[in-house]
């Protein structure tokens, strides 16, 4: 899932998105150390247009 909001500052556009899933954690664990990497997390992005 993910919610994402977004605003126009006169040229710069900022959004901001938070990321998530309902995986299993056997699925999504790292097979370098067993990490999990399923987690929310918050995704921030700055653009500017010209």
């Amino acid at each position: 899932y993910s919610l994402t909001f977004a605003k126009d500052f006169s040229g710069l556009a900022l959004s901001a998105a938070i990321v998530g899933t309902d995986a299993d954690k056997t699925f999504y664990a790292s097979p370098a150390n067993g990490k999990f990497l399923g987690k929310t997390t918050l995704v921030v992005g700055l653009k500017k247009t010209f």
